[in-house]
């Protein structure tokens, strides 16, 4: 009798568990009360609302269980233009998409069109010419990929802080790659900054930017601002 009730028990207690079971995986997955009702898009400047929701393969109505943070944020990587992506979901009904965008700065000739990179020498496409970029020389360009960098002179030189320098300026039109020491920018007012091996890119940077509004000031249309290891510039008519 006693392991008759037991097992009576045992098949109730299953019984019930398996009843919950189905009503709470109906209540997740078959109830609207978990389907997307708010997708937020966070850092995006280039890429418009829609763009990044087609690039998450996610839209309003799906269910929140399955959406899979870690593949969103790789689908989102896989565009050139996106470096850093973060999903958050907030239940019951909102997926939040937090995206860091690449910024085009420069542009390397490749055959008849330009590779357009960003400060890190990431290439996020190939276009025609944009008069607006400045131009890299002195970088051969045997192959590229999209989405990847062109190759480690960003790294190993001074190039890619350089880059990040000049970004949202436009008073350069060339960058003339020499070597891992030098590098010149040409500007476009014809007053050209020569970097030699400087000790400190970002303070010379910012004193020849102050000696460069001084002599387009002054009327100088000619000449080099030379700045060599940790000595002064030095302007060369």
């Amino acid at each position: 009798m006693v392991e008759s009730a037991f097992k009576k028990r045992f098949l109730i207690f299953m019984f019930v568990t398996l009843v919950f079971i189905v009503l709470l995986y109906l209540f997740m997955f078959q109830s609207n009360y978990f389907e997307i009702k708010t997708i937020k898009v966070v850092g995006n400047q280039i890429l418009s609302y829609n763009d990044i929701k087609e690039l998450a393969m996610i839209d309003y109505g799906m269910n929140i269980f399955k959406v899979n943070p870690k593949k969103i944020e790789s689908n989102l990587l896989a565009n050139p233009y996106i470096k850093e992506s973060k999903v958050k979901i907030q239940y019951p009904d909102t997926v939040e998409i937090f995206i860091k965008e690449r910024q085009i700065v420069a542009q390397v000739k490749y055959q008849k069109d330009y590779l357009m990179i960003d400060k890190e020498g990431v290439v996020i496409k190939k276009d025609d010419y944009n008069p607006e970029l400045p131009v890299i020389e002195g970088i051969k360009v045997e192959k590229y990929q999209i989405g990847k960098k062109l190759n480690d002179i960003f790294e190993k030189s001074y190039l890619g802080t350089l880059l990040e320098l000049i970004e949202g300026t436009d008073f350069c039109s060339v960058i003339k790659y020499m070597n891992e020491r030098q590098i010149i920018l040409v500007t476009k007012n014809g007053i050209d900054i020569s970097f030699d091996n400087p000790s400190d890119i970002n303070y010379s940077f910012k004193f020849a930017e102050l000696i460069l509004k001084d002599l387009v000031e002054k009327g100088y249309h000619k000449g080099t601002i030379q700045i060599i290891g940790d000595s002064n510039p030095v302007f060369m008519p």
